[in-house]
């Protein structure tokens, strides 16, 4: 895994990596320590697996071979982090800050103590939640969500992969990769694609949108 390092430090020493939380296709999430706070962060890396490669901390792009996509994606992800901040909820997850380093974009998150919740369905006698603790759960996601819309923003990949559950019992929505935000009359503010979304999860004209 092609990562930062552990003790690596970001914003001039104010945060420093601890380790690797999980990587997708368009970038990395690691756990860090706030320093002069003494608390845990989560910082995100915008790092596409398939383009990116790391001189020492610096990550550097094979993009002029491919046709420019890590500026494209980058930007995408700068909005990202942008609309992000502007969702202040209890049931969304809070981004404290983004900033440019090491050659890409970073911003960090408040860090969540807890479980995915599609762990905890796994974990739950036969791979089931009751009914009640199902109830609540989906009202806590369907709050954020109606906060989200209510901005003109879609999350468009919920699922319990990207649903944390704190220690207590209160559901968290992440990764906003594939969110997109939308102006008042209903355009959407950039002309990059709405993504597929994950199949069983993502309504079927999502796919073809």
């Amino acid at each position: 895994m092609n990562t930062l390092k552990t003790n690596a430090v970001l914003q001039n020493g104010k945060y420093c990596i601890e380790g690797v939380l999980g990587q997708g296709g368009f970038g990395i999430t690691y756990l860090a320590s706030q320093v002069a706070l003494n608390r845990k962060v989560t910082i995100k890396e915008f790092f596409m697996k398939e383009v990116n490669g790391r001189d020492n901390t610096s990550v550097t792009s094979g993009s002029t071979s491919r046709d420019g996509l890590f500026e494209y994606y980058r930007e995408k992800f700068e909005r990202e982090a942008r609309n992000l901040s502007t969702l202040q909820h209890k049931n969304i997850v809070r981004v404290l800050e983004s900033f440019q380093a090491n050659g890409t974009v970073y911003y960090a998150m408040e860090y969540i103590s807890g479980q995915s919740l599609d762990s905890v369905i796994i974990k739950s006698p036969h791979h089931c939640l009751d009914v009640a603790t199902a109830l609540g759960y989906t009202q806590q996601l369907g709050s954020a969500l109606s906060f989200m819309h209510s901005k003109g923003m879609l999350h468009l990949d919920v699922k319990p992969a990207n649903a944390m559950v704190k220690d207590d019992g209160t559901v968290v929505l992440i990764d906003f990769g594939l969110s997109k935000q939308y102006a008042a009359n209903g355009e959407p503010e950039s002309s990059t694609k709405v993504g597929a979304g994950t199949p069983g999860y993502a309504p079927l004209e999502q796919a073809s949108y």
